[in-house]
């Protein structure tokens, strides 16, 4: 087992009327199955599962796991062409599509805590997790942790 120490820090000094300053560490001890950070193209077979598949459906049932994923902001064409502002976003959704969890712009981020999938369903409602281009393909970087 190993320890993630994830950490949000938030600051502004004129986003409202008082200026904001807060941050929020915490500590999780995770296991297999995990991935590091890595980086692809957000419709790649990275993991053979399937086209955009960055978290395998095996690996999601009845486990809580956490997702960090950011757009990189580049196209997957060359790696190094910056991606159009608002037509080139991700889209974070569960395996078959079917459930948008978030949308990520260029350089957007996230840290994700992703409800266990329960298989009880004969795999309808597919567990896993996989990202959608909104325009071009793009690049993006994710890791997944899973909580002990």
């Amino acid at each position: 087992m190993a320890t993630l120490k994830p950490t949000l820090s938030l600051s502004s000094t004129d986003a409202h009327s008082n200026p904001l300053s807060m941050s929020i560490t915490t500590s999780l001890t995770v296991q297999a199955p995990s991935m590091g950070i890595t980086r692809m193209s957000c419709d790649e077979n990275f993991l053979g599962q399937g086209a955009s598949i960055i978290i395998p459906e095996a690996d999601t049932t009845n486990k809580t796991q956490y997702l960090y994923i950011k757009h990189l902001g580049k196209l997957a064409s060359d790696g190094t062409t910056s991606s159009h502002a608002s037509n080139d976003f991700v889209s974070i959704q569960n395996a078959d599509g079917e459930y948008n969890i978030a949308k990520l712009q260029p350089n957007d981020f996230a840290f994700i805590p992703l409800s266990p999938f329960d298989g009880a369903d004969g795999g309808v409602e597919e567990g896993g997790i996989k990202v959608a281009k909104g325009g071009a393909a793009v690049m993006i970087e994710f890791g997944f942790w899973t909580r002990t």
